[in-house]
């Protein structure tokens, strides 16, 4: 598929599609890059210390950040 051809498909897509392409296109930017993979590595591991967030605090963080438009 050309670029040509994933612009045209993207156009259609919705706002809330889109931003999750977005996400993806993101995720696969990052995906070889070793500062990226170390950075999560200490975030999983901050989580699994039980020094993450719990389900509401992401919920209400989630709920700003759309009416953010973000």
């Amino acid at each position: 598929m050309s670029v040509a051809e994933l612009k045209r498909a993207v156009a259609v897509l919705s706002p809330e599609e889109r931003l999750e392409l977005a996400g993806y296109l993101r995720s696969l930017s990052r995906e070889g890059d070793p500062v990226w993979r170390a950075e999560i590595g200490r975030r999983l591991d901050r989580c699994r210390r039980g020094q993450g967030h719990s389900a509401e605090e992401l919920r209400q963080a989630h709920t700003r950040l759309l009416a953010e438009g973000r």
